[in-house]
């Protein structure tokens, strides 16, 4: 076991296997790097703040210790962002933002009420405060302070009217506050409650959304790599797959196709230096045969006499191909698990479907007189270990490997979309990689993340595009675009562009876009779009 110091001064051990193993009890809640990541927004994998809205909110609210963690989780609900108030009007989550970060200045609601929302910058945020308000000026025990957060949650007026009357009674014995200002107060906590939330499990929910933040930002690739490999329990995998794989580029951290040989069959750390997804993460490859899969690969090579490492595609092909079934075999072979052989993927693929057309007394004379490759193979059985009647059949096997009757090049868009398809991510490249946009585009996505500013123009394919109908009636959309290097998120698309674009602009398309930084919000606005 060692111990080692990180630079915030909390220590963590590593075990023999190399785990890390940290004190969770010992961790500062100070750590300026933990804070950073947070304000930055670039909060995909941590807790509570890992959606859209989280990323955003968290970068306008720079929350500086758990009382503003806890505050954001709680105006992240819905019922916060669409309620309007003020002038000019504002959701409580902008006001509770914009207060914490000077923008607006904070107003008292009344004097009594002061010290019970001074960490919340005078905003009933949770529903321990209208706990407490009731106790202040009306003289509730705390019992009846939660009967009338309860009345006020479900909603349930015959309930809320009697609450009322206690509330406004319970004010004229204390005479801390008018009739009038009894009302507005009350007022004040009917619309409050209606979405507020609980603070001690808002502040549970920070402390684990720190804690996630801290092991991202001391731990990137032990990080990625555990949330990569519990991505298949989210509701979509892949999605997810994709948007932690685009994250860890964006951090300058590799994420690397499957190897064959490796003995680690799930997703695990190299050198730590960067990640490897294992051949138990790819699609059509499932937990139920890998235990045939590792059976296999030990009766091939005691077969071949080497170890796998030491093997060439025809031992592969010949050897071990047969006792795993088509499936997984096209999953290896599309997902870049066998690009060590140097062949292009689409000849192997080409190669395995010929293989599985022999027939088994074809196949076993193959085994036993193996040539230098398939091709040879093929034409030594056609001379030497078929029927007669099968002849014909392998001459026009060997005529088709060598003329095959399409091309065999593995294109990056065909590349980009077999490893989306297994892994659930581009890896190798990006479709847009295919593209001749090298003239027109001005910089990268994540020259764009990064902070790129001035003219903007990307080659991007488009990851998704989510149509909204505004206000008016009119349609608009928020898209996710990425070129391999990042992902940007946050696109928008107003009403009169997307009427013009949205033919260009869907999943999976690639364009040149043309963006600019949208004024007074998160995200960029899409000028231009071109096909490529």
């Amino acid at each position: 076991m060692t111990t080692k110091l990180l630079d915030c001064g909390c220590e963590f051990q590593l075990d023999e296997k190399g785990h890390i193993l940290l004190d969770f009890d010992n961790i500062p809640l100070t750590c300026k790097k933990t804070w950073d990541l947070l304000s930055s927004g670039r909060t995909k994998g941590v807790f509570q703040l890992e959606s859209p809205l989280g990323k955003v909110w968290a970068n306008k609210l720079k929350p500086e210790n758990i009382e503003h963690l806890a505050a954001l989780v709680s105006i992240l609900r819905p019922g916060c962002l669409k309620s309007l108030s003020g002038s000019p009007p504002k959701s409580m989550t902008a006001r509770y933002c914009d207060r914490k970060n000077g923008i607006e200045k904070v107003e008292s609601l009344h004097p009594s009420l002061d010290v019970i929302l001074k960490d919340t910058y005078q905003i009933m945020v949770y529903q321990e405060n209208a706990i407490l308000i009731a106790k202040e000026i009306a003289g509730f025990s705390l019992e009846q302070g939660d009967s009338l957060r309860k009345a006020i949650g479900k909603k349930l007026p015959e309930v809320m009217a009697k609450v009322k009357i206690e509330f406004l009674e319970g004010c004229k014995k204390t005479g801390i506050v008018d009739d009038k200002k009894a009302e507005e107060i009350f007022g004040w906590i009917q619309e409050s409650q209606r979405y507020s939330f609980n603070k001690s499990h808002a502040v549970c929910y920070a402390i684990d959304a720190y804690y996630s933040a801290y092991c991202k930002a001391h731990f990137p690739l032990q990080f990625y790599c555990s949330y990569l490999q519990f991505a298949k329990s989210k509701q979509k995998p892949h999605e997810e797959i994709f948007e932690l794989v685009t994250d860890a580029k964006q951090q300058d951290i590799s994420v690397m196709v499957p190897d064959f040989r490796s003995e680690k069959l799930n997703i695990h750390i190299v050198d730590n230096k960067y990640i490897r997804f294992g051949i138990s993460n790819l699609k059509n490859v499932g937990e139920s045969s890998l235990n045939k899969i590792i059976e296999a690969r030990i009766k091939a090579e005691i077969l071949i006499g080497k170890k796998i490492k030491d093997w060439v595609w025809l031992d592969y092909l010949i050897f071990f191909s047969d006792n795993i079934g088509s499936r997984p075999n096209t999953a290896f072979i599309s997902s870049g698990a066998l690009d060590y052989f140097l062949l292009n993927r689409n000849i192997m693929l080409f190669e395995f479907d010929i293989w599985n057309k022999l027939t088994p007394k074809e196949k076993k004379y193959i085994q036993e007189h193996k040539d230098k490759n398939l091709k040879d193979s093929i034409l030594d059985c056609s001379e030497n270990g078929c029927i007669i009647k099968r002849k014909e059949k392998l001459l026009s096997f060997v005529s088709s490997l060598n003329n095959p009757p399409h091309l065999l090049n593995d294109t990056p868009d065909w590349i980009s979309w077999t490893e989306k398809e297994y892994l659930g991510a581009p890896i190798s490249c990006s479709k847009v990689d295919g593209c001749n946009n090298s003239i027109s585009a001005t910089c990268t996505c994540k020259e764009v993340v990064d902070g790129k500013s001035g003219y903007i123009v990307v080659a991007v394919e488009i990851f998704a595009a989510r149509e909204i109908t505004t206000k008016n009636g009119q349609k608009m959309a928020f898209l996710v675009i990425s070129d391999g290097t990042s992902a940007i998120e946050n696109i928008i698309c107003f009403p009169n562009q997307w009427v013009e674009m949205k033919a260009i602009l869907y999943p999976g398309n690639t364009a040149l876009i043309q963006l600019e930084k949208a004024r007074g919000r998160q995200g960029y606005i899409i000028k231009q779009c071109f096909q490529i």
